[in-house]
């Protein structure tokens, strides 16, 4: 198989793809992917957490510094840092708010000079003087995390990202216009001014640093929350010429009480045809996957107990696709088109995962099973990506197995007492079970419409 440098390459990754995994927005105004990671105390931490899902990454050293940093918070410091709230949301509001920086060090001003202009701007000196207050006891927060973890870091290990903000920190805190911050309980009245013209002028990129670091914090330790609740575990980012992909209890983090399955990828086949009458689970199967494997590239931890994956270069699905009635698509033709899309897509980004839920529902049998056989066949050629395609066409599934790039699997269901039962569970091979007919009768359906005729 040939190789592909992904390296600072963009993860391939659509608006529909978004959509059908519910990333940000909902189908049914339920919960999002996003909406279970956010348990941010701070409104900078909830837009960190935002922009990590909204660019997957294919950077492997990427991907493991930011999931070895939220690992270490859900481990060792699960609380994170002590920031006292009321100070972070003064100075964001002090950074926005106040029109200008004091325009001179007050170590060169004549004392006189300084409490006049206390007297004549009260209102903005109430925020200079609190803005600078709330600033620094942020700074000394931060600088203490982070000579915690470099003292800690003499005896165990601290995740390459964690330590790299701290050494930084901790060298710009060391200059000499900082230095007496971290040392002085409180600041002089007479330092207020100088230490304003350093933070929203002369240094006001250092603060906005200190900001980001403790947005970012506040991110993991909001991520590393959610993989507690919700029992994910963090994955196995592989960067190998050979595609990769073992899941074992693999879980939709939506649904109650969900049942787990296993699922992975050999050598010898890059396209899963998973088969099973409707309400069988494909679609949530479907959607769990796409989930794993989207906050994997994110660096999040995935709901799933195990995950190895190689780096892909994007991923596409197409789950809840509906009619364009603005362009006049039937949805027939939405689903050729949206085939044709990703068909454009694997010209440049062939090493994607790809996941298509009943191909062509939105036609005639015939056309449904001859265009499904036709485009299942054509895409196990590809053997550089991976496909997942769900049916309950089980013909086309039949006239699949010879195809040795295809692996079978399907939902199992039993019966107790005449009735089916679903068991939401992924097995090796081809079901012959059809529900259709069952579901009908059971509604009383045909009765029903017979009974109008009376």
């Amino acid at each position: 198989m040939e190789s592909y440098n992904m390296e600072n390459m963009k993860f391939e990754v659509d608006s529909q793809t978004k959509k059908d995994l519910e990333i940000f927005n909902t189908v049914s105004n339920g919960t999002s992917v996003f909406d279970l990671f956010d348990h941010t105390k701070c409104f900078g931490g909830k837009k960190k957490i935002h922009s990590f899902l909204a660019s997957p990454s294919t950077d492997l050293d990427e991907i493991t510094e930011r999931k070895e940093a939220i690992a270490f918070f859900q481990k060792h410091c699960p609380a994170g840092m002590s920031v006292d709230k009321n100070s972070l949301d003064f100075t964001e509001y002090y950074l926005r708010h106040a029109n200008y920086p004091t325009k001179s060090p007050s170590r060169y001003m004549a004392f006189e000079k300084f409490l006049l202009d206390k007297l004549s701007t009260n209102n903005d000196y109430y925020l200079i003087k609190n803005g600078v207050g709330a600033a620094i006891d942020l700074l000394k927060t931060l600088h203490l995390f982070s000579q915690t973890l470099i003292d800690r870091s003499k005896n165990e290990y601290i995740p390459k990202l964690l330590l790299r903000n701290s050494n930084e920190v901790i060298r710009i805190l060391s200059e000499p216009d900082y230095a007496d911050i971290i040392k002085h309980k409180k600041v002089k009245t007479t330092e207020t001014t100088t230490y304003d013209y350093l933070f929203r002028y002369a240094d006001k990129n250092y603060l906005r640093f200190f900001l980001d670091v403790i947005y970012e914090y506040d991110a993991f330790r909001s991520i590393a929350k959610a993989a507690e609740m919700y029992d994910f575990s963090y994955p196995e980012m592989v960067s190998d010429n050979e595609n990769c992909l073992e899941i074992e209890g693999l879980f939709h983090p939506f649904v109650e009480n969900a049942v787990a399955n296993d699922v992975s990828f050999g050598a010898s086949s890059n396209l899963l045809f998973v088969s099973g009458p409707n309400m069988a689970g494909k679609s949530t199967f479907l959607k769990a996957l796409g989930v794993s494997v989207y906050l994997a590239h994110a660096g999040f931890p995935v709901p799933a107990s195990k995950l190895k994956l190689s780096i892909l270069s994007g991923l596409s699905t197409t789950i809840n696709i509906s009619d364009n009635l603005n362009s006049g698509y039937s949805h027939f033709y939405a689903e050729v088109m949206r085939i044709k899309d990703v068909a454009n897509k694997l010209q440049q980004n062939n090493n994607m995962m790809v996941l298509f839920d009943e191909l062509f529902r939105g036609t005639n049998v015939k056309d449904a099973y001859d265009g499904t056989l036709s485009v299942v066949s054509a895409f196990a050629k590809i053997k550089t990506s991976f496909f997942v395609i769900s049916s309950h066409i089980v013909e086309v599934a039949r006239e699949l197995q010879s195809n040795e790039n295809i692996k079978f699997c399907y939902f199992d269901i039993k019966e107790e007492d005449g009735h089916p039962v679903y068991t939401y569970k992924l097995k090796e091979g081809v079901t012959d079970i059809r529900l259709g007919m069952y579901i009908i009768k059971k509604e009383g359906l045909i009765e029903l419409i017979n009974n109008i005729s009376l």
